[in-house]
């Protein structure tokens, strides 16, 4: 396996070829980046196939030399020698994993390194599927010093597991898994490693053996724990300090570290992240059986820390689907968790159909009405009205008195949002006709509403104060909808404007109004009356 070997303001960096394209340049997008005007932003690609690696120029500026010629493409083998801009990269051949871990500790400048595949199939570790009994049985049957006892190793295990089952949450996961670290080896210090969701690896808790309390602000050795996390493999080096795999590490000499163990946290293919344990001034601490339970707890830990997460998303989704349960329908709602939660709480503009219904007479009705029968009126009058709009996926805003605002279009976009609209209306106004046939029947006063709607673009988003803020729509858009509404139609009417008609006439008959003078607007605008039927549903177009 190659490596790239080159320095940056004095400090040797290293990195390996392990498979995928691998870009060099002056941004920070690329794998191995040069930060030199010296080099373009994007310089050169290393890419592999069919196990031969190549170097290519990607037109950079000042060109790639591949051992001092300047060169397009070229294969790439140990020892050659690449300049780009000012720097000069040194191609290395690195021993693979298999090799290093058949290699025995025999004396205090050993590294032992195993791969997760190795050991899995070694120990056929997979705690989603066997048995924390039969995985015991299998790390205690192995050569084993007395320490490390049948006994112990199930008490390890059994530990292990019962954290899965009983922490709550990362934070305790993370804090019993190192409590048995230092109980079952010989560590002075131990560090969680987690990746973080855009990649980087950060020391989420370090603690040293006899102190109190978890320390975050220490550094760790990114050099072992890199290696570990992008390799997937186990390391044990007896002394870090002259271990020239190690050597470009400056954390491991400013602290000292001699004896140490790293392993991935790993479940099947997924790391997450590293447990990382060392002692200082001493060397040959470990054995490789210390790195075999190490990475047995490494699977566990990150399964329990998974689950951990797992659980917490499914906490915030619910919390999330109530949310959104207010305003949006069933299948609006699983759409928008699935998609993306947070992109629920930006504002934006865009294009949406707004719809307003408002009750006709309502107040001269209310006056008649005793609070429990106004209350039951009001319920089923909105119970209609949130049907429609759910039933076409649109987004209820408010309740506004004896009135209804929604919108179409937002947050999942819809290209139809017009005709889900205009449909919406015409089955709330279907459904009081219904209604009022049976009113009649008890001799009540028949119920209508005025409709407005209008297509345009508008603000969406959550908008208010810091204690309090409504997911709505802002623009002149929504002010002509609600003009429509209160000053154009009629009782069991649906009024458009334009747009609206315009993006709707496949599916609907629109009867042009003529130019409206609206309340607060300085131009006219057109408008339209949807075409329905003695029922209240749309009469179709021929």
């Amino acid at each position: 396996m190659l490596e790239i070997v080159y320095e940056i303001e004095g400090q040797t960096r290293r990195f390996l070829l392990s498979g995928g394209d691998v870009s060099i340049g002056r941004s920070s997008e690329n794998g191995i980046v040069l930060n030199d005007f010296s080099v373009s932003r994007r310089h050169a690609l290393l890419s592999e196939r069919g196990g031969v690696w190549t170097v290519e120029d990607l037109k950079s500026t000042n060109g790639l030399k591949v051992n001092g010629e300047l060169s397009a493409k070229s294969p790439l083998k140990a020892d050659d020698v690449l300049t780009v801009g000012t720097f000069t990269l040194y191609v290395r051949e690195q021993p693979t994993a298999k090799n290093i871990a058949a290699k025995t500790i025999s004396d205090s400048s050993s590294t032992f390194v195993r791969s997760i595949a190795d050991f899995n199939r070694d120990f056929n570790l997979d705690v989603a599927r066997t048995g924390v009994t039969e995985i015991a049985g299998t790390l205690a049957g192995r050569r084993h010093p007395p320490e490390m006892a049948r006994e112990k190793i199930f008490e390890i295990l059994v530990q292990v597991a019962r954290t899965l089952i009983e922490a709550p949450d990362v934070d305790q996961i993370l804090s019993k898994v190192v409590d048995l670290l230092f109980d079952f080896l010989p560590a002075e210090r131990a560090v969680v490693v987690l990746r973080e969701e855009g990649g980087g690896l950060v020391a989420t808790l370090v603690r040293h053996k006899g102190r109190a309390g978890a320390e975050t602000a220490e550094t760790f050795s990114r050099t072992i724990v890199e290696n570990v996390v992008r390799e997937r493999v186990a390391v044990l080096t007896s002394d870090a300090l002259t271990d020239d795999r190690f050597e470009a590490g400056q954390s491991i000499r400013i602290q000292q570290i001699r004896s140490a163990m790293c392993v991935p946290l790993w479940n099947r293919e997924n790391v997450i992240g590293a447990l990382h344990v060392d002692t200082r001034l001493k060397t040959g601490t470990f054995t490789a059986d210390d790195l075999d339970l190490l990475t047995a707890l490494g699977n566990f830990a990150a399964v329990a820390i998974e689950r951990a997460r797992l659980q917490g998303r499914i906490v915030r989704e619910e919390r999330i689907r109530e949310r959104l349960a207010r305003y949006h329908s069933p299948g609006v709602v699983e759409e928008i968790v699935s998609e993306s939660p947070a992109g629920v709480e930006k504002v934006r503009t865009r294009d949406v159909t707004v719809f307003f219904a408002d009750i006709v007479g309502f107040t001269t009705a209310a006056e008649s009405m005793a609070p429990e029968e106004l209350s039951r009126f009001l319920e089923t009058v909105f119970t209609f009205a949130a049907d429609a709009i759910f039933e076409q996926g649109g987004t209820l805003d408010k309740f506004i008195g004896d009135a209804v605002m929604a919108f179409f279009g937002a947050p999942i976009p819809q290209p139809d949002h017009p005709r889900r609209a205009v449909a919406a209306a015409a089955r709330l106004i279907e459904s009081l006709t219904a209604w009022n046939v049976e009113r009649a029947g008890r001799g009540e006063p028949e119920v209508a509403v005025r409709v407005g709607v209008n297509t345009g673009y508008a603000v969406v988003g959550d908008i208010g104060s810091d204690r309090r803020v409504d997911y709505t729509v802002l623009g002149n858009t929504v002010n002509v909808a609600a003009r429509l509404e209160d000053y154009v139609a009629g009782p069991n009417e649906i009024v458009v404007g334009e747009e609206t008609a315009r993006l709707a006439s496949d599916s609907f008959v629109f009867e042009p109004l003529g130019e409206k003078r609206l309340k607060g607007l300085t131009k006219g605008l057109k408008a339209f009356r949807v075409k329905l039927d003695e029922k209240g549903a749309p009469v179709p177009p021929t």
